[in-house]
């Protein structure tokens, strides 16, 4: 019920969007008005509402909705639009506000666009699995997301940490207001003090303005510390502050300011043993794991696997205008008996250059690989999926004459990635 439509109208030109939209493989519901809607604890992606001056308010049914269903998208549609209303309903949270009669194209390109939004920014996809025990897991999350209670989220790299992150931001009382994350491995220590809590003008040099930092920023949503465990410890303890009293000090600032923002964390280490070798404050561990989830990687995911797998292809083949139906069956097998050491990105890397590659109707072993050179024959033994990974990665390299930032970049994965690949290769004795 997650990524379905609700129509909320009686009027066949509204539930004409159902045949619009049924060929995009989303769930179409419609209830001739909103005294109709079930009782669920999970509502839909999308709500399409028609509005008239007898009945309730936009603002009205928006603030209703959002109390039941944070996350959710709403499009008003309404046979006159009073213009400041419209804006004041977009302004207060609403999707968008249209016309009855607007074109039923424009408005199913409007519906699935909300869709596509309703993990956040543009590429974000929803945290989408039919893993049981993950099913479980964001059940229980439901009633947390609307708690201030920082939540730790524990997993390896590429298992999807963030994603979940602006999940739980979309499922809480928070959804409204603002969802920034900062990578605290990818700044130095002064630049990523600067950029959570800001500066006043002249607090060093080149400080030309006064500069919000995001925890300022965040004021009001959620601030998502993804790799918090590459923190540095004096920044350790500023955070523990603000986690303890609710307010941050700018750089160069003459007094303390209030934040009300709550924080979520990811890393890919084990905190305990962090704390236990002095890297990471006993006391901030603490403070962040209130809530601790961890994300099990891929290959314990066995479901997983062919469901995002197809998600991913329908992703892709839409973006890049591609009529591809399917796997072909080599292609599954291949991918169910792979270990993705780099989790769902990994996977989604691997489906979009398939994708790119792919001539057919379906998705064959050669669009796996890097270069379509030196393709096995059908009569020939089907190599490993690591095998053909690792050709690639060679390939790619020698491609770009051992430029590991470009060679990264051609296979559409991280440096970083593409480093510990090769590190691992090395330690198995396969370079």
């Amino acid at each position: 019920m997650g990524a379905s439509i609700w129509l909320i109208s009686a009027r066949p030109e509204v539930l004409s969007l159902k045949d619009l939209l049924s060929p995009e493989g989303v769930e179409c519901l419609s209830f001739p008005d909103l005294s109709r809607l079930p009782a669920l604890n999970q509502g839909p992606a999308v709500m399409v509402v028609e509005v008239s001056s007898e009945g309730p308010s936009p603002r009205r049914i928006l603030d209703d909705l959002r109390k039941r269903w944070p996350g959710c998208r709403v499009i008003f549609l309404a046979e006159e639009v009073d213009l400041e209303e419209a804006v004041a309903s977009v302004k207060a949270g609403a999707y968008d506000f249209r016309l009855l009669h607007t074109d039923p194209e424009v408005l199913r390109r409007l519906i699935l666009q909300a869709l596509r939004d309703t993990a956040g920014p543009p590429g974000e996809e929803r945290f989408l699995t039919r893993d049981p025990g993950l099913r479980a897991l964001l059940e229980k999350l439901r009633s947390v997301a609307r708690s201030r209670a920082p939540i730790l989220i524990t997993g390896e790299s590429g298992t999807g940490k963030e994603v979940l992150a602006r999940w739980i931001h979309e499922n809480s009382d928070r959804a409204r207001g603002p969802f920034l994350a900062i990578n605290c491995a990818a700044l130095p220590e002064a630049l990523l003090e600067s950029e959570l809590f800001g500066y006043e003008k002249g607090a060093f040099s080149g400080a030309l303005h006064r500069k919000k930092g995001k925890f300022e920023l965040a004021d009001g949503g959620t601030l998502l510390l993804d790799e918090v465990s590459e923190m540095p410890l004096p920044l350790q303890a500023k955070l523990l502050r603000v986690l303890q009293e609710g307010e941050i000090d700018r750089l160069g600032g003459a007094y303390p300011i209030k934040v009300d923002v709550r924080i979520l964390a990811t890393t890919n280490r084990d905190l305990e043993a962090e704390v236990e070798a002095g890297r990471f404050r006993q006391d901030l561990y603490f403070r962040l794991n209130v809530i601790p989830v961890h994300l099990p990687p891929l290959r314990e995911r066995p479901r997983d696997i062919p469901f995002l797998a197809q998600h991913f292809l329908r992703e892709f083949a839409r973006a890049y205008g591609k009529s591809i139906q399917g796997f072909a069956p080599e292609v599954v097998e291949a991918l169910q008996n792979y270990d993705f050491p780099g989790n769902v990105r990994e996977l989604k890397n691997l489906v979009e250059r398939a994708v790119l590659w792919c001539e057919g109707p379906q998705i064959t072993l050669k669009d796996l690989f890097w270069s379509p050179e030196k393709v096995p024959s059908p009569s020939s033994p089907v190599k490993p999926l690591r095998e053909l990974e690792k050709e690639a990665i060679l390939k790619a390299l020698r491609a770009c004459g051992g430029n590991r930032t470009r060679a990264a970049e051609l296979l559409g994965i991280s440096v970083r990635t593409l480093r510990n690949k090769l590190r691992a290769y090395r330690a198995q004795g396969l370079l």
